[in-house]
């Protein structure tokens, strides 16, 4: 049989293993998500207008559409045809819910696709209005936690301007790779989001440098004795050695990891390691946490914002601005590019990239390295299924890495969900 959503290359994970975080996701965490949603349009709705009458009924009418989309999967009601909402993906999805999973439920069908399923749902019930269509019934939550990382927020836009500018160390000190601690560091600060210590950072703008090496290698491998699998020296020698690249990143969450994804380009921009980075985006609210085109927007603008960090000082709002500015400046040139393609929110598992985005695919493979951010990703690159975790990387991402031609690929990820691979033997039984 053919490898497709309903058929992935090794056992489906999903929900009526009761073991599993399938189950516990579709029990427990969906049920909350759409509670908050309700809560979240309340909220609103209730902040308007009397006068506003179609857009008060509208938000009624959506209350009552996630109230029902919750009572069925609560239920283990059968999966039904998402309503065509005019967005151009709704043929994709069509066509997959007829092929593959018109006589499943909520619990039986692949827990990849009916997760994916119910964020399409969501998106469909406020694609059909008219005065809610572009609302994101998730922002008001990254905008909460993006304000709680305040401190992380100030001490990176501090330090970051200090990171580019480093002096060239002197001959006898050619061993110290202060880049390589950079990138190092920086990356664990986009995979750890601002549980990260950030005290290597504080130090690289210290007058003994020569003492960065010692403190540095020290530093990262306490910083990276929790990676199960590590990779990072590895990509570090590749972008070293392949300077002014192209760097793909496919986003994950809005809120500080994406401030650090954004931290993170304008670094390899600067120091001259990416001469341009794709930000690839969803088009729409996805997952609660995802980015999307407007959380670029919101951000620059925040950054900027004398009011939204309002306990921070005039110098740390500078640091903010500086940095903002500087983002800016990329985007204007054409060295910053933020994109979105409806694929990111398929039911589609990326063993499928080239078939069904043509397009993106090709662009992709004109990368120097494609970097894929989150749990979500991860299990769309290696198909969500009950591989034995000592599989090679390469083997579970299927085409991607046998099609010839594909890109590099790098997966940064802290796990949520069930599915992993690439661990060396031995290390499941630790665990």
């Amino acid at each position: 049989m053919s490898v497709n959503p309903a058929n992935p290359p090794r056992p489906a994970l999903i929900a009526t293993d009761k073991d599993s975080f399938a189950y516990i996701t579709t029990v427990e965490r969906w049920p909350v998500i759409a509670t908050k949603i309700v809560d979240d349009v309340y909220k609103s709705r209730h902040s308007l207008n009397l006068s506003e009458v179609d857009k008060l009924k509208e938000g009624k009418e959506i209350i009552d559409s996630i109230g029902g989309l919750k009572y069925q999967m609560q239920r283990k009601k059968p999966l039904i045809p998402i309503e065509d909402d005019g967005k151009s993906d709704i043929g994709t999805w069509t066509h997959v819910f007829n092929t593959y999973f018109k006589d499943e439920n909520w619990y039986s069908a692949t827990w990849l696709f009916v997760e994916c399923y119910l964020y399409r749902r969501i998106h469909s019930i406020f694609a059909r209005t008219k005065h809610w269509k572009d609302y994101d019934p998730f922002f008001r939550q990254k905008e909460v936690t993006f304000k709680a990382s305040f401190i992380a927020v100030i001490e990176i836009a501090k330090r970051i301007d200090e990171l580019v500018y480093i002096p060239k160390l002197p001959a006898d000190n050619e061993k110290i790779d202060v880049g390589r601690i950079i990138f190092h560091e920086l990356v664990q600060i986009s995979l750890w989001g601002n549980s990260t210590d950030l005290s290597l950072l504080t130090n690289l703008s210290d007058d003994d440098v020569k003492k960065l090496q010692d403190l540095g290698t020290k530093r990262l491998e306490e910083l990276e004795k929790n990676i199960l699998a590590n990779d990072l020296e590895k990509a570090w020698n590749y972008i070293s050695e392949n300077s002014n690249a192209r760097i793909d990143i496919i986003l994950d969450n809005a809120g500080f990891e994406f401030y650090a994804d954004l931290v993170l380009s304008d670094w390899l921009i600067q120091s001259g390691y990416a001469k341009e980075i794709h930000l690839h985006a969803k088009k729409f609210p996805w997952f609660v946490s995802d980015t999307t085109l407007n959380d670029l927007n919101w951000l620059l603008q925040t950054l900027q914002s004398e009011d939204f960090f309002s306990s921070a000082s005039e110098m740390e709002r500078s640091f903010l601005k500086k940095l903002s500015n500087r983002l800016q400046s990329h985007i204007a040139n054409s060295r910053l590019i933020l994109t979105s393609d409806y694929f990111w929110t398929s039911p589609y598992a990326y063993w499928h990239l080239a078939e069904q985005a043509p397009d993106l695919y090709a662009g992709l493979c004109t990368s120097n390295l494609v970097i894929f951010k989150g749990d979500l990703n991860y299990r769309k690159l290696i198909y969500d299924c009950k591989w034995k975790t000592t599989t090679p990387f390469n083997e579970a991402i299927g085409p991607l890495a046998s099609k010839k031609g594909s890109p590099s690929i790098l997966a940064l990820r802290t796990i949520k969900a069930d599915v992993v691979v690439g661990l060396e033997e031995g290390i499941e039984e630790r665990l």
